[in-house]
């Protein structure tokens, strides 16, 4: 029986499974932050391996390179909520307003950075659109192709049963 000095168990750090590029390439796609293999396995060791201490370090800076691919939510990702957290309600209007097969790739393409810098504060500063802009911007913007949609067509077909009842009306 073991003495209240020692311990049978193993200590956490001995129990712990290993950290490897997997959880870098991880954190680099929760805050949406672009990042090669080859730069994930330079950080690693020979096992494909990080430390805990280079894990935070990567994180810190991921972390800052999210507040610079996206500025207007900088604060947020600061404070430690991930790039993939804060988009997520803009990808679920995209998703509801054009179809269950939209991924909208914010990083890259204008049409979907809107979202984020199309809104303007009370300065006139660009920050992300509101929910309900966002969901008018898919509507109007005839690149999403909303019009293509089943509710899109639905409303272009209600617009003209109105026009239709308006005409025959006089």
């Amino acid at each position: 029986m073991p003495d209240a000095q020692s311990s049978e168990a193993p200590k956490a750090e001995e129990q712990a499974a290993p950290i490897t590029t997997s959880h870098l390439a991880n954190l680099a796609s929760l805050y949406h932050v672009p990042m090669s293999q080859g730069t994930l396995d330079s950080i690693a060791d020979e096992k494909g391996e990080v430390t805990p201490a280079q894990r935070d370090a990567f994180h810190e800076y991921v972390k800052t390179s999210a507040q610079g691919l996206f500025p207007t939510f900088a604060k947020q990702i600061e404070a430690g909520i991930p790039t993939n957290h804060l988009l997520d309600p803009y990808r679920q209007v995209a998703k509801m307003t054009l179809g269950e097969n939209t991924e909208p790739n914010f990083q890259a393409d204008p049409k979907w950075e809107a979202a984020l810098t199309g809104g303007r504060d009370k300065d006139g500063r660009p920050q992300p659109m509101s929910l309900a802009e966002w969901k008018a911007h898919l509507r109007t913007t005839p690149e999403f192709g909303f019009h293509n949609t089943p509710q899109g067509q639905e409303m272009m077909n209600q617009a003209l049963e109105s026009l239709r009842l308006v005409f025959e009306e006089k």
